[in-house]
């Protein structure tokens, strides 16, 4: 007898799939019986992705999540490719780091383009095929433990991870008639490519070590695990809510990160 997926039959869209998080989302959504558009600005990442995983089972995308014409040719790649879309994993984003004071207005913009403007746009499109699509579907956003846990130095993060957070409430307020769900991960602190610079800053990885009651950071797999419930049938209750998996940070304080930059 055949093993069965949780996600046989599926097509999901993986944003920011090239790496990190999304990387391995992405993995795991194949390795449970889903086929997968993986969209990334990385184009040489996206295909590396796709022929690792098989073009039978993905096929990639190069875009800014910014640009709304691009992001819609993504989700009607998938319907070109695939035939249908059940999942979207919004997951691509990006931070940044500056004293509040001295925080680059283009550094502020870029950042709350990226991780709110560019979830938006992608629930809007997603939305809208899956709507016309008519059988509902699962739409996944990334936020961050930041989200309701402020840190120092990450003012237009933490802002933008919050407007996700309500985004992803309003979208499921709206598209529940349409029997299609919308909820949130919010990660804590997870080794990818992304944190890798960050993290290397002596103290710092000690710092949140310290202050998670598990005692540890993440790792992509923690974060995939989640997604993966969340793409599934067996959340099929469960709308409108944002799960935070960060080891029991937001239990306790923030690390005092200027401490660690001198700031």
């Amino acid at each position: 007898m055949v093993a069965m997926g949780k996600l046989d039959g599926k097509v999901a869209i993986v944003t920011g799939g090239a790496s990190g998080i999304g990387r391995r989302t992405a993995e795991l959504f194949v390795e449970e019986g889903a086929q997968v558009v993986i969209a990334d600005l990385n184009g040489e990442g996206v295909a590396a992705m796709v022929a690792q995983l098989g073009d039978k089972c993905a096929d990639g995308v190069q875009l800014d999540i910014r640009d709304e014409e691009a992001v819609s040719r993504m989700v009607d790649q998938a319907f070109r490719r695939f035939g249908r879309l059940d999942i979207a994993f919004n997951n691509a984003g990006l931070g940044g780091f500056w004293p509040i004071h001295l925080y680059p207005l283009g550094d502020w913009e870029q950042i709350v383009s990226v991780c709110l403007t560019g979830t938006f746009l992608c629930i809007k499109q997603e939305a809208a095929r899956l709507i016309a699509q008519g059988q509902g579907g699962s739409i996944i956003n990334v936020a961050s433990v930041n989200g309701i846990q402020a840190a120092e130095g990450f003012a237009a993060y933490c802002s933008a991870k919050a407007g996700v957070i309500m985004l992803t409430k309003v979208a499921a307020l709206e598209l529940g008639r349409h029997s299609i769900r919308v909820n949130g991960i919010g990660p804590g602190v997870v080794q990818t490519p992304l944190t890798d610079f960050f993290l290397s800053v002596p103290g710092v990885e000690d710092g949140f070590v310290q202050e998670a009651p598990i005692g540890r950071i993440g790792e992509p797999e923690d974060v995939a695990r989640l997604a993966l419930y969340l793409a599934s049938d067996e959340s099929a209750w469960l709308t409108g809510q944002t799960l935070f998996i960060d080891g029991g940070l937001s239990l306790k304080k923030y690390p005092e990160l200027f401490s660690y930059f001198h700031l």
